[in-house]
């Protein structure tokens, strides 16, 4: 039908009106469109911000994957617990050669249900005619992620056909060779590794697991910047190692090296998605025994509770690392920390300089935070024979509040 006049002219007005409304509409929402968009689910990780300072890094130990055997894969596909946009990192590592391939790195592209919530009410009603929900969209990108999480554990699988034993097979020093994986001061580092366990390795002569582990610190120096560390898949040894014997060699280890072992089995324990705050750091000193040195207090918060509580004592070259379980609190002009050491330092000690439940009490003093680190059952230093009266363990200690 021909349509002539005024007629005419307003279906054209009519038309570039709705083609305006409609620009209008794409452009203010674009964002979200894009970010939505299941075939680019990485634009969620760089448009939004994470949820959580938690990082989860996989290293599976290449020599104890077996054929026909995929409780490991399952596992991290199903297991890790993954908290919104938490960043998963996974790598295969040859515990031979000390290559470690990554596989995947991504985060969990999921939003909370307050931020579903918001989305869902800046759509328009363009948005609603051409894109899904944003938690049907959700499901759609946490399928990609799942597919290419599934596609990675295919690639180590192949390369674990490819491996080849030689004298050395140890996971331990091929993930502190890739130590500079931990060096973000803000993250909270959760390490999950999937081995057998076994360590083998051109070390000093060693008699017993505190030598074993010293010898591996030593020559495998690291920083895993307060990781909290998960062992699963661990077996008895070839040589008749026991699972105790590999736990403590693990733990030593890893308490040498900034770390804590929280589980140690053949299975991964029940995990969590928490949220974590970015990791604080008060620094300050330590005075106690007649020794001088610097400290440092480092912890994360999560749920509004003190989280991956570490102190730490430097004294030249040397750094000691106590893992803390306690309560940070400070509202207005009152901040207080209180808690106790929750393992030996170190570790395998017959003596060592720090026992579990050693007390520390800190409190605001002005611009600081000032206190006591002090043996639970009244411990005295040993001091020299002649010497004065042995001192109570105390040391005492300040930080900055900034």
């Amino acid at each position: 039908m021909k349509i002539d006049g005024p007629l005419r002219r307003l279906s054209m007005a009519r038309n570039t009106f709705f083609g305006i409304l409609l620009f209008a509409s794409v452009f203010a929402t674009g964002a979200f469109a894009q970010i939505l968009n299941t075939s680019d689910i990485e634009a969620i990780c760089r448009s939004f911000k994470t949820e959580t300072n938690r990082t989860t890094v996989v290293y599976v130990d290449l020599s104890s994957i077996k054929q026909g055997e995929d409780e490991w894969g399952y596992t991290i596909l199903k297991k890790l617990e993954l908290a919104p946009r938490e960043r998963l990192t996974v790598l295969g590592v040859n515990p031979s050669t000390f290559e470690v391939i990554e596989v995947f790195d991504l985060c969990y592209p999921t939003f909370t249900q307050p931020e579903i919530q918001q989305i869902r009410g800046n759509r328009s009603l363009w948005d609603k005619l051409i894109a899904h929900d944003p938690e049907t969209q959700q499901r759609d990108n946490v399928q990609t992620f799942d597919a290419r999480l599934r596609n990675s554990l295919d690639r180590i699988i192949a390369s674990s056909k490819k491996y080849t034993g030689g004298k050395r097979r140890n996971v331990l020093g091929a993930i502190a060779v890739d130590k500079n994986r931990f060096t973000n001061r803000d993250a909270v580092y959760r390490l999950v590794i999937f081995t057998n366990g076994t360590i083998s390795d051109d070390l000093e002569s060693t008699t017993s697991d505190s030598q074993t582990a010293e010898s591996l610190t030593k020559k495998y120096p690291t920083s895993f910047s307060g990781a909290d560390v998960s062992v699963y898949g661990v077996t008895g040894g070839d040589r008749g190692e026991t699972l105790e014997s590999k736990g403590r060699i693990f733990s030593s280890f890893f308490l040498s090296n900034w770390g804590r072992v929280r589980s140690f089995s053949t299975s991964l324990p029940q995990q969590t998605n928490n949220s974590f705050t970015a990791m604080k750091t008060r620094s300050g000193t330590f005075d106690g025994g007649g020794v001088k040195g610097a400290a440092k207090l480092s912890f994360a918060t999560t749920d509004g509770k003190a989280a991956n509580i570490w102190l730490t004592f430097t004294r030249g070259p040397n750094s000691f690392y106590l893992p803390l379980d306690g309560k940070y609190t400070c509202t207005g002009e009152t901040c207080t920390f209180e808690g106790r050491v929750t393992s030996p330092i170190p570790l395998l000690a017959p003596k060592p300089y720090f026992r579990d439940g050693d007390q520390i009490d800190l409190k605001k003093n002005g611009d600081r935070l000032v206190g006591t680190l002090k043996s639970e059952s009244k411990e005295v230093f040993q001091g020299d024979t002649g010497a004065p009266k042995p001192e109570e363990v105390k040391y005492q200690m300040e930080f900055g509040l900034n």
